[in-house]
């Protein structure tokens, strides 16, 4: 696997600040790619432990058990102190004081990110602890950054091109001295809310969406034909990630962005 890396020298120390890989995986897979790419470095395990430092107590919690069971031992091989805990359970055991750092890796579906909650949680972590989040930059892993305090050190690192293992462990160090590195890939999304690009027209039909209106509502509103707005319901459902699905109701869940402040729709229109 070819890598390019941008390396950054921090108190010293090198940080790789971002790296970028033609793979591609589902969560289960970043693991694998994780596990390989220390393989092929030259790293030794204790080299690993000498350059990042030992004693390092990492919380590792994954959608996919499997990942998180896979990053676990990989982590334990570089004598790391690691445990895989439960994503029902990551708030409160980040509380409790037995971790340097969490490393978390969220769902790559929005869906399945809001409808599981992962942003109320990704925040709940206790905020003496180094966050380091390997998501993909379709879900809002990025508005965790505004709500981080000063001291509350988050490193956020695309899944999409996963990073050597060394990479993650480099960054959760970096994090842990209480600032924020952000890979470049999220960057690309704006000041994140969801998505952004929404024209002023589907910003005025999402604004009158979160606030209930049905679609002959919101046309009679704006003045434009039912079909018109229906395009832009559609527009706006693509948007942000929300693929047709009988189980859930799409309307509900980009309501629940907007209102929560996940995706930003203010507009101008007067009232």
């Amino acid at each position: 696997m070819v890598q390019d890396c941008e390396r950054t020298r921090v108190d010293g120390g090198t940080v790789v600040k971002a790296v970028r890989t033609k793979t591609v995986g589902e969560p289960s897979a970043v693991a694998g790619v994780l596990m390989s790419s220390v393989a092929t470095s030259g790293l030794t395990a204790s080299g690993v432990a000498a350059s990042t430092g030992e004693g390092l107590s990492v919380m590792v919690t994954a959608a996919d058990p499997l990942t998180a069971l896979l990053l676990t031992e990989r982590l334990s091989d570089l004598e790391l102190s690691a445990q895989q805990v439960a994503f029902d359970d990551m708030v409160e055991q980040s509380q409790s004081g037995g971790f340097d750092a969490v490393l978390a890796v969220p769902p790559l579906s929005l869906l399945d990110y809001t409808e599981g909650r992962w942003h109320e949680a990704l925040v709940g972590v206790d905020q003496g602890l180094a966050l380091a989040v390997l998501a993909t930059p379709r879900v809002p892993v990025r508005a965790i950054a505004g709500v981080r305090p000063a001291g509350g050190g988050l490193a956020l690192l695309d899944s999409t091109t996963p990073p050597s293992l060394w990479t993650v462990i480099a960054s959760i160090r970096f994090a842990m001295t209480g600032r924020h590195t952000i890979d470049s890939a999220f960057t690309a999304y704006g000041e994140q809310k969801v998505l952004g690009g929404f024209s002023p027209a589907e910003r005025l039909v999402y604004e009158l969406l979160a606030c209930g209106y049905s679609n002959r509502a919101i046309a009679g509103q704006l003045f434009l034909s039912e079909r018109t707005v229906e395009t832009h319901v559609r527009q706006i459902f693509m948007r942000l990630g929300l693929s047709e699905d009988a189980s859930t109701n799409r309307r509900v869940l980009a309501a629940r962005l907007a209102l929560d402040g996940t995706a930003q729709v203010s507009s101008n229109r007067s009232r």
